[in-house]
């Protein structure tokens, strides 16, 4: 039995061109489920010196595949025009936007359905506030890895008569009436175990990552990080509150943080952190 622990981190970003305006990103790239945020996801690493070139090292990648004079741009919060608001709509996968947006969770018993980012005036929809969230990935589990073997079996075809008749002769014998006759021929197809060969491995995950834990490291991390980096209270939008997080196979993702240039400086910081508490969680 193997414990491993990663951590992941993800920052959404907005596409912004050579007028200085923001644009949809590309349907290829990896977006948000709203499509005006583009993401940097970089791959889990089980040290910060891992994880944080990985981040980088994606968003080096999504830089130089940029169009000449694409820029990206993080923000605690962005004023999003109705006319470009209602473009991104038409992008959105609503069944999977939907499913994604059950998945996301508040320790505090926030609903996020509660809260609007929409910009209104006489009773005019004007257009979204929007923000960039950094998203840190937490996997904390007991591994196994078993060899396992699969049967192998031989194909044995048994011919069954059915007396003379089957096909009638013809005057003369052609080859087509011989191949023909052959596969006419009634048989019983079966199969027998010839043994056993190696197949392969599988490893079985199971996350030490509860609901006590993922709370106390969500605790942890908003008393670490949040206030300091969060936007002032009255320009936070319904994302970057205390508490947020979304449940993953691996383990899940806290998400309250913002990604701006603050934060982007901080990711040392933050990923060490998140190790610590890891380790902390470990400990017991």
């Amino acid at each position: 039995m193997t414990i491993r622990q990663k951590v992941g981190l993800e920052a959404e970003f907005l596409l912004i061109n050579a007028k200085d305006e923001i644009i949809i990103p590309p349907s290829g790239w990896d977006r948000d489920g709203f499509p005006l945020l583009a993401e940097i996801r970089g791959t889990e690493g089980t040290t910060v010196a891992e994880t944080v070139t990985n981040f980088k090292a994606k968003e080096i990648e999504i830089v130089e595949d940029m169009r000449k004079g694409h820029t990206m741009r993080m923000s605690d919060v962005e004023l999003i025009k109705l006319a470009l608001y209602k473009k991104a709509n038409k992008e959105i996968d609503w069944n999977e936007k939907e499913e994604s947006m059950g998945k996301v969770k508040n320790i505090h018993g926030i609903d996020i359905e509660d809260f609007s980012d929409q910009v209104v005036k006489n009773n005019k929809i004007q257009g979204i506030r929007i923000s960039c969230g950094l998203h840190v990935h937490f996997s904390c589990g007991e591994e196994r890895t078993f060899e396992h073997e699969e049967a192998q079996y031989e194909q044995v075809i048994i011919p069954v008569g059915l007396g003379e008749g089957a096909l009638a002769e013809p005057t003369a014998v052609t080859p087509a009436y011989t191949l023909a006759k052959e596969l006419l021929k009634p048989c019983m197809y079966l199969y027998r175990h010839k043994g056993y060969t190696k197949k392969g491995k599988t490893t079985i995950h199971a996350s030490r990552l509860n609901k006590p834990a993922i709370e106390f490291i969500i605790e942890q991390m908003d008393k670490a990080f949040f206030e300091r980096f969060a936007a002032p209270k009255a320009e936070r939008t319904k994302f970057r509150q205390r508490g947020f997080y979304e449940l993953k196979p691996y383990g899940f993702e806290y998400r309250s943080l913002p990604a701006n240039a603050q934060t982007m400086e901080a990711l040392p910081e933050i990923t060490r952190k998140a190790f610590e508490l890891l380790n902390e969680i470990n400990a017991y």
